[in-house]
């Protein structure tokens, strides 16, 4: 039912397929996910849609192979089926025309931040983009970033592409330079804690988006549990996009040892 038609690795252990899922490709909005199973005997993968294509029916999924699951999704060639497919999951954001923002991703955080870059400009606003690797091998959307961004600032950690750093080491600048009324940011929890306190103290908004230990995906669980603004939330129903100032990432980090 859900083949894929389409297969890229994109970066170090880093790969795209295109799925057939006409349901999810006419329904999904930015920040919303999906949960996906390679076979009968693996577990589910939470994975952001990159990218959709409504007229073909197709949905975009960028991956890491960092688990079992993975590995075995990515062993999976063109005109193989996913055993099971569920989305859209999770609450999408609210997209409005609000002036300047700036949309940070790291990692494969660049395909869950993709579609809301995208969201953004096309409502009028002026999309300051951030993206950020360990090295040039490791990044991955950068066109496609280009393309959603008026002006994007790109980071490697060893300096072999773009500027050498990380993503909190730009930011001042931007939000300096760039009269920012709102930040969208993906990625580590190490990243978004250090986001959010240059964003608290610019008083800029910032809505993250937190990728907690999941494996239902439908509030079963209770394994995705954060904290926001002192209170047990759920990040596959309730989220996985929250205000990035209320969140707790210190109890989050230790929850994602």
């Amino acid at each position: 039912m859900h083949k894929i038609v389409n297969k890229q690795v994109i970066a170090n252990d880093i790969k795209r397929i295109e799925v057939s899922a006409e349901a999810i490709a006419r329904k999904i909005k930015p920040g919303q996910f999906v949960m996906v199973m390679p076979d009968e005997k693996s577990g589910k993968i939470p994975l952001a849609v990159a990218d959709t294509d409504s007229r073909r029916n197709l949905i975009t999924l960028v991956f890491q192979e960092n688990g079992a699951a993975t590995k075995k999704l990515g062993a999976l060639q063109i005109g193989n089926s996913l055993f099971s497919l569920l989305g859209p999951l999770g609450m999408p954001v609210e997209i409005e025309k609000i002036g300047t923002v700036a949309c940070l991703g790291y990692g494969v955080g660049i395909a869950q931040i993709l579609p809301i870059c995208r969201a953004l400009k096309e409502a009028g606003n002026k999309v300051i983009g951030l993206i950020g690797a360990k090295t040039k091998r490791s990044l991955i959307l950068e066109s496609q970033m280009r393309i959603a961004s008026y002006k994007l600032y790109v980071m490697t950690e060893d300096g072999s592409y773009g500027q050498k750093g990380l993503i909190e080491d730009v930011l001042p600048k931007v939000l300096k330079e760039e009269n920012i009324k709102l930040a969208y940011a993906v990625g580590s929890a190490v990243m978004l804690k250090a986001v959010c306190g240059f964003t608290r103290q610019a008083s800029v908004k910032t809505l993250v988006g937190l990728n907690p230990i999941m494996v239902d995906g439908t509030g079963l669980c209770g394994s995705c549990r954060v904290i926001v603004d002192g209170k047990k939330r759920l990040a596959c129903v309730d989220g996985p996009v929250f205000d990035g100032h209320q969140v707790d990432f210190e109890d989050l980090m230790v929850r994602m040892k």
